[in-house]
């Protein structure tokens, strides 16, 4: 079985972490690898649901080749759930655009 967090830390590019608190209390938890601002790859986990259940799947693919800024990613995930009408219950999409741009900031 792999190991997803290895997979994802052992690719190209820096691992940009983040662990953000929403107002409502869930945590948004993102591991990225970025290559010169731009996302390569993405992943999103957290004690917030999104429905139906691929739907998380399909927005860290859409994040994708997304440049981390926060014009760029609102876009991006507003599009993204205004397409596939997905659903977010204990986030909201500001959430995900401030849990990946919190991971860019330093510490």
């Amino acid at each position: 079985m792999k190991n997803d967090q290895t997979d994802l830390a052992l690719s190209e590019g820096s691992t940009l972490t983040a662990d953000y608190k929403a107002p409502g209390g869930k945590l948004v938890r993102v591991m990225i690898i970025e290559d010169s601002g731009i996302i390569r790859r993405a992943q999103i986990t957290g004690d917030f649901f999104l429905l139906p259940e691929e739907s998380l799947t399909r927005l860290e693919q859409v994040l994708t080749g997304t440049k981390i800024t926060e014009a760029a990613l609102k876009k991006v995930v507003h599009d993204f759930f205004a397409e596939t009408r997905a659903q977010s219950l204990g986030v909201s999409q500001e959430d995900f655009v401030k849990a990946v741009i919190s991971a860019r900031e330093p510490d």
